[in-house]
């Protein structure tokens, strides 16, 4: 019997590669900024995506499992942005194994993207990820991107390689 999330997540990459945004995806998808340092970023629907990403799945969902089952970084808590007045634990869980989180905010005063909610303790860089974790990473550099310094503003993501679906 086939995956029925398989088989939806196809769907949300036919329309990605499409170049039709999946808008009525809340989508997970990864990045590292100009330091090496990973970050996780959740579209909540809207949220623009680089069009690599819908190039593999089998990719995304290798790379998905191997975040998820990293151990715990560190035993400081990671700190949490209320933003916009909840924190999933998904994000939570993310930031404890070295990920800075980011959800895609819209329609409210401030303006419309990617908000930090979670910031590791002990950030994960790509250096000790396996090297193809690292070769898919490098496709989603964050050009002029800093995560530790993006609390409070929207993170930048136009400067990717290879432009977004938006």
């Amino acid at each position: 019997m086939a995956d029925p999330s398989r088989k939806w997540l196809e769907q949300v990459w036919a329309a990605g590669a499409a170049g039709k945004r999946p808008d009525w995806a809340d989508l997970e998808w990864y990045a590292v900024d100009d330091f090496g340092r990973v970050g996780t970023l959740t579209t909540a629907g809207p949220g623009p995506v680089p069009r690599a990403v819908f190039r593999d799945l089998d990719s995304h969902l290798m790379l998905s499992a191997l975040l998820a089952d990293l151990p715990r970084r560190s035993k400081p808590k990671p700190e949490l942005f209320l933003y916009p007045g909840r924190v999933v634990m998904s994000w939570r869980r993310a930031a404890e194994r070295g990920l800075y989180a980011y959800d895609y905010v819209y329609g409210g005063k401030e303006a419309d993207g990617y908000r930090l909610v979670a910031r590791p303790a002990v950030p994960l860089s790509l250096d000790v990820l396996p090297e193809w974790a690292r070769e898919y990473l490098a496709g989603f550099r964050l050009r002029g991107e800093s995560f530790p310094e993006s609390a409070g503003r929207v993170l930048e993501v136009s400067r990717v390689r290879g432009g977004l679906v938006s």
